[in-house]
């Protein structure tokens, strides 16, 4: 029932003459990107500060987690934002970007994820830093905007602390949805945390893939955009499926 109701809105907002824009989504963890990698690019803001709020939940065969988040855009610049991972426990993610050049197509970014996991007992400390490159590309003949990402994870608990990823993001059947949705695909050894609820990373790989309703203009400068993803659809330890929602608070440059 919640999947249908999803994909009801997911066409009702496509069929709509709305407004759409083409940049500021969130990934699971309220930053900037694609399904768990970040991209360089921050979220569009420009003198005044964006407020985006959403909302994922994730669906696995082991638990049923759900991922709040608020984030802040600031200059087109910076970034932060704030996400709970509540499921069986609680963790907090603590994310920061800050893109140092943007020459015509190309972003380059640093960002740090800071993680307090299951806050009620064990209280573990992690970070993840990150360097991004964000540029665009074709797939096919279709647009692309790709991310190549490098970084380093604090944590004594993971056999590798060196992270690499790889994001795509691409419009979806643009002559049936007039480019207001796109299909994502991440991929790499890192997720959204060292303790994801779904699409773990810890000892290998994972491929993500995803639908992603761009934000639409329902009020004045405020916007709604929706997700559908299936995390490590390779292997059945991590996989999941989860669905999302966000509201931005855009106001006029």
């Amino acid at each position: 029932m919640k999947y249908r109701m999803f994909v009801c809105l997911l066409i009702i907002l496509v069929c709509t003459p709305l407004s759409a824009l083409e940049a500021g989504n969130t990934t699971l963890s309220g930053v900037n990107g694609y399904l768990v990698l970040p991209s360089a690019e921050p979220v569009s803001s420009g003198k005044s500060s964006t407020v985006t709020t959403g909302y994922s939940g994730i669906f696995s065969s082991s638990q049923f987690a759900h991922i709040p988040f608020i984030q802040l855009g600031f200059s087109n610049t910076y970034e932060i934002a704030v996400a709970l991972d509540i499921a069986q426990e609680t963790d907090v993610l603590l994310n920061t970007k800050w893109r140092f050049s943007h020459k015509g197509d190309t972003s380059l970014s640093v960002g740090l994820v800071g993680q307090l996991i299951d806050v009620s007992n064990e209280k573990d400390l992690a970070a993840q830093l990150y360097f991004a490159s964000t540029f665009t590309s074709s797939i096919m003949n279709y647009p692309s905007k790709t991310t190549v990402l490098v970084g380093y994870t604090f944590d004594e608990s993971l056999t590798s602390d060196i992270d690499f990823g790889l994001a795509f993001q691409t419009p979806f059947l643009p002559d049936v949805f007039k480019k207001t949705v796109d299909f994502l695909l991440d991929f790499g050894n890192v997720s959204y945390s060292i303790s994801p609820s779904g699409g773990d990373a810890k000892t290998r790989g994972l491929v993500n893939i995803g639908l992603r309703l761009l934000p639409v203009e329902f009020l004045n400068s405020v916007y709604l955009s929706a997700e559908l993803r299936a995390l490590d659809l390779f292997d059945h330890q991590g996989r999941a499926i989860s669905a999302g929602v966000a509201i931005s608070f855009r106001p006029n440059p």
